[in-house]
């Protein structure tokens, strides 16, 4: 999907280190929400808060954060359901 959006493949493959200078501070901001947000959420801390908001509007932030919390649970219902795998037991595949 990111790619029919126009991301460059760099930047996709550059999603597992979020300090890498491809990204603006934007980008990052949003990269270490959802890192923070999927390894262990309640790890926000006011900091990271105080932070985001100089970067991102309340109704960014609660945009992303629902984003994260749909693609976060869809995955797990992926995993839990045993779909897109190539050697998946279901026979459906997302």
């Amino acid at each position: 999907m990111a790619q029919q959006k126009g991301v460059d493949n760099a930047k996709i493959e550059a999603t597992w280190n979020i300090d890498d200078p491809i990204f603006t501070a934007r980008e990052r901001a949003a990269l270490k929400m959802a890192t923070i947000f999927t390894q262990n959420y309640k790890d926000f801390s006011d900091q990271d808060l105080q932070r985001w908001k100089k970067i991102f509007s309340d109704e960014d932030l609660v945009e992303l954060a629902v984003f994260m919390a749909v693609a976060d649970g869809f995955g797990k219902v992926v995993e839990m359901l045993g779909l897109g795998d190539a050697d998946q037991a279901c026979r459906f595949e997302i």
